[in-house]
Parts: structure tokens; C-alpha cells; sequence
């Protein structure tokens, strides 16, 4: 995190498009694995990711993101 004008900005390490695509793509890859390998099945990984969403969902309606 750097610091700017005695605030805090987060600035994310993917500012190039191409790198965030591909770091998306692993990282999902990844996680999918990971529940499959816990014993998760589809319909709780369709679940759990609803409230993934939902959680971001709240935070930009609160302004807790920089959307």
C-alpha cells in the first residue's frame, strides 16, 4: 500500500488489463479446484459463489470499493 496526501490508496498489482486477465483466470481455476477437491459440489460452488457476490455487491453500494 502506498500513501498519498496522509491517505491510504490501495492500488491493485494487475494495472495492466492482460496481466489481470490472466491472474483471473488462474486464481478461479485455482479456487474451483480447491472446492472440487474439498468435496464441494456444483451446486454448492454456484451457492457460495452467489454470496461472494453479494458481498461485493454491499460493499460498492456502501462505498467501500473503488469499483
Amino acid at each position: 500500500m502506498s500513501t498519498s496526501n496522509s491517505r491510504n490508496i490501495s492500488h491493485s498489482p494487475y494495472e495492466n488489463g492482460s496481466d489481470w486477465r490472466r491472474a483471473r483466470s488462474i486464481l478461479a481455476r485455482s479456487f474451483y479446484k480447491e472446492l472440487r477437491s474439498n468435496g464441494l459440489g456444483a451446486r454448492q460452488i454456484v451457492e457460495l459463489s452467489n454470496e461472494l457476490l453479494q458481498l461485493v455487491s454491499s460493499d460498492v453500494g456502501e462505498g467501500k470499493s473503488n469499483w
